[in-house]
C-alpha cells in the first residue's frame, strides 16, 4: 500500500493546507455562519418560509468544497449554504429560494453548483447520469454529490454506488453524517458505517471527523486526486454534529437529550478553529473584524429586502 507522501507525490495534491488556505477556510466558515444565523432569524419572522441549518457542518462543506476546486460540478442535496456561498451564490440568490420567490435563484451552468433537492438521495443518481453524460460528449464530467446520513437509507443512493462502480463515474460522493435523519439516529439506521458500506459496492472510501476543517480538506483533496487520476467514484463520510434542528420548526429537544445538544453546540467546529488560528497568530481581530463587517452588511441588505 503507498504511504500518504507516495500517494501525494504521484497524484499531485497537499495533504495540508498552507496559512493561506487555512485563513480562507476559516473565513468561509465564519461567513456561512453569519448567513444561517440572519436566515434563521428571517424565518421565525416570517420572511422565509423555511430554512434548513448548516451549522456544525461549516468545516465539512467548506473543506470539501476548497479542496475539489472551482472545476467540478456539485450536486447538493438542500444544507449546503456553506459550499453554495463559496461557490459564488450570493445570499440574496440563497434566500430567494427559501422564500418562494424562485425555483434556483442562480445560474447552475454558470456556477457549476446544481439547484437543491429536497426529495433524499435523488440527486444521487443525477449526479452520476451527469458525469456519464459529460463524458460521452468529451467534458469535465467530475462530479461532487452532498448527502446526509438518512439519504443513504434510501434505493436511489444503492441504485447510485452501484452505477458509479460499474461505469467507473467521475463522482465524489460527500455524505455529511450528523447523526440524526430528522429524528431517527444513525444507530438504528444501520449497523456499519456509510464509508463501509460504499466499499461493498466497490468503491474506495475513508470516514473522516467534520471538527477540523484541515482534516476534511486533506481527506476531499485525495478523493479529488484518486478520481481524477483512477477515472473511478470516491466516497468520503464525515462525521459532523448538528448544532441546530433539522429545521428552524424542528423541536430536537423532543428526541435528542440535552447532555448531546449541549456537547454539540460544545465542540462547533466554527469557533474552534477561529480560536485555533488566532492562537497560531494567523489572524487577529482586525481581520476578525473585516470578515464581522462583511457579514454584517450581508445581513443589512437581506433585512431590508425582507422585512423592510
Amino acid at each position: 500500500m503507498k504511504s500518504e507522501s507516495e500517494y501525494a507525490s504521484e497524484y499531485g495534491y497537499e495533504t495540508e493546507p498552507d496559512d493561506d488556505t487555512r485563513r480562507l477556510l476559516l473565513r468561509h466558515m465564519l461567513v456561512a455562519r453569519g448567513i444561517d444565523e440572519e436566515a434563521r432569524r428571517l424565518q421565525k419572522q416570517g420572511a422565509l418560509d423555511l430554512w434548513p441549518s448548516c451549522q456544525g457542518q461549516e468545516a465539512a462543506q467548506v473543506g470539501s468544497a476548497l479542496a475539489v476546486g472551482p472545476d467540478p460540478t456539485v450536486v447538493p442535496s438542500y444544507r449546503e449554504h456553506a459550499v453554495a456561498l463559496l461557490r459564488g451564490v450570493t445570499p440574496e440568490e440563497l434566500f430567494s429560494q427559501w422564500a418562494g420567490r424562485t425555483f434556483c435563484g442562480w445560474d447552475p451552468y454558470r456556477l457549476r453548483f446544481f439547484p437543491y433537492t429536497m426529495v433524499l438521495a435523488t440527486q444521487t443518481l443525477h449526479a452520476v447520469g451527469y458525469s456519464i453524460g459529460q463524458r460521452l460528449q468529451g467534458r469535465e464530467d467530475f462530479v461532487v454529490v452532498y448527502i446526509g446520513d438518512g439519504a443513504t437509507s434510501e434505493g436511489d443512493m444503492s441504485e447510485a454506488m452501484n452505477l458509479a462502480a460499474v461505469e467507473s463515474a467521475s463522482v465524489l460522493f460527500v455524505c455529511q453524517n450528523n447523526g440524526w435523519a430528522i429524528s431517527k439516529p444513525a444507530e438504528e439506521q444501520m449497523r456499519t458505517s456509510v464509508a463501509e458500506r460504499a466499499r461493498g459496492f466497490g468503491i474506495e472510501s475513508v470516514r473522516v471527523p467534520g471538527s477540523d476543517p484541515e482534516t476534511v480538506f486533506s481527506a476531499c483533496s485525495r478523493a479529488a486526486a484518486h478520481i481524477r487520476g483512477e477515472r473511478a467514484p470516491y466516497l468520503v463520510e464525515i462525521q459532523v454534529g448538528r448544532i441546530q434542528g433539522h429545521t428552524t420548526s424542528d423541536a430536537q429537544e423532543l428526541y435528542r437529550s440535552a447532555d448531546d445538544i449541549a456537547r454539540t453546540r460544545a465542540a462547533d467546529p466554527v469557533t474552534a478553529y477561529a480560536a485555533r488560528l488566532s492562537g497560531l497568530g494567523l489572524v487577529d481581530t482586525a481581520w476578525f473584524d473585516a470578515v464581522d463587517a462583511e457579514v454584517r452588511e450581508s445581513g443589512e441588505r437581506l433585512t431590508k429586502e425582507y422585512v423592510g
